[in-house]
Order: C-alpha cells, then sequence, then structure tokens
C-alpha cells in the first residue's frame, strides 16, 4: 500500500467502536467509525478504507446490504464480519455476500489482530496483482504498437526496395532494347 492503512469500524454499540478503534490504532492503523451503514454509506463516499470491520447485527439487515453495495464499488476493501453469534450458516451467507472473513464476539485480542494483519496482507496482494496486471496490459499495449510500427517499417522499405527493382528492371530493358 505505501500509505497506513485505513479500517472503517461499523458497529452500532458505540463502546464496541471505541474498544476496536483503540485496538486498530495500537496496531498502527487509521479509522474511521459508523455506527449503522447509513454512516458507513455516507463515507464510503468520501473515502474507500482498506479494511471495513462490519457487526452482523445491524438493524434492517443493513450490513448484508452494505456489503452487496461496497462489492458493486471494490473488491480489494477487505470485509470482516463481526458476529454475535456461533450460528455458521449466517456467517457463510455474509461471507457468501462478499464478506472476507469473520470474528465471533467476544474477541480474542491476539486474534483479532491476526485477522487483521491477514486482510491487510491480503489487500496488499490484491492491490500488487492489479499493479502487475496494468503493467502486463501496458507492455502488451506497447509490443502490440511496436509490432504495428515494424510491420509499417517492413511493408514501406519492402515498397521502396520493390520500386528500385523495378527501376533497374526498366533501365535493364531499356539498355537491352537499344
Amino acid at each position: 500500500m505505501g500509505r497506513t492503512p485505513l479500517i472503517l469500524i461499523v458497529d452500532e454499540q458505540e463502546n464496541i467502536r471505541s474498544i476496536l478503534q483503540k485496538l486498530v490504532q495500537a496496531m498502527g492503523y487509521k479509522t474511521l467509525l459508523a455506527p449503522d451503514s447509513n454512516t458507513a454509506l455516507q463515507l464510503l463516499e468520501q473515502q474507500m478504507p482498506d479494511l471495513i470491520l462490519l457487526d452482523s447485527m445491524l438493524p434492517n439487515h443493513s450490513a448484508m446490504h452494505l456489503i452487496t453495495t461496497l462489492r458493486s464499488k471494490s473488491t480489494t476493501t477487505g470485509i470482516i464480519i463481526m458476529a454475535d453469534t456461533g450460528d455458521l450458516n449466517e456467517v457463510a451467507a455474509f461471507i457468501k455476500a462478499g464478506a472476507d472473513d469473520f470474528l465471533l464476539k467476544p474477541f480474542n485480542a491476539t486474534l483479532f489482530k491476526s485477522r487483521i494483519i491477514n486482510a491487510l496482507g491480503s489487500i496488499n496482494y490484491s492491490y500488487e496483482i492489479n499493479r502487475l496486471q496494468a503493467q502486463l496490459a501496458d507492455c502488451r499495449l506497447k509490443e502490440q504498437q511496436t509490432h504495428a510500427y515494424h510491420s509499417d517499417f517492413y511493408r514501406t522499405l519492402a515498397h521502396d526496395l520493390n520500386n528500385i527493382l523495378a527501376g533497374i528492371l526498366m533501365r535493364t530493358e531499356l539498355l537491352l532494347i537499344n
């Protein structure tokens, strides 16, 4: 990334947001806080975070809506669902919708930090893959341009050589006739 990662924390409980903010900032990352999906969507319009920590229990199934909305805008932003329940079917539904990972509440601080580090590492790989794919596309375009230039050059050279040879043949024929 080359810059300090930005993590958006979306949880309706202020004390949870505060605790997570302290943990994330202690890891050296910047944070944005949102109490609900509407606030999160407003923040996403202003700045795309590298990672979102998203409470699964936001009102009106808005966590699922937030995931689908985000995935329509960005495939590289990581999403970790924070679930209150051990219902793995619910967690699987969030992952199917586009979440990358999950954490069960209450959090184990070591596991929490590991998941964030892993998610940001994966995001770095995604950025690097995108950068390399763009570089490869640029190289292919340059190769096509070079090939087109060489084709034009050789076509012009062949045409000019044919004109010279035609002139030599015509003069030779004139000399033979005279």
